[in-house]
């Protein structure tokens, strides 16, 4: 086999794993692409809001009861 028709039967492979893939993942997808986006947009922003309570809730603890090493 020659390195000319090795190269282009890896070509065509590649390319056929790419097209199978795109078809798979257009029937697999859960909801259309504008969707989705929205759909990832609100929950980042929900967890933005929930890190910000929790790092809030944080701060209000008692640092002198917590054992923490003294840096010198």
């Amino acid at each position: 086999m020659t390195i000319a028709r090795r190269t282009s039967t890896y070509v065509g492979v590649a390319l056929l794993g790419g097209a199978v893939g795109m078809v798979v993942g257009l029937l697999l997808a859960p909801a259309p692409g504008n969707e989705t986006r929205r759909r990832i947009a609100r929950r980042s922003i929900e967890d933005q809001e929930l890190l910000l309570r929790r790092a809030e809730m944080g701060m209000d603890l008692p640092w002198d009861e917590l054992d923490l090493p003294v840096s010198a």
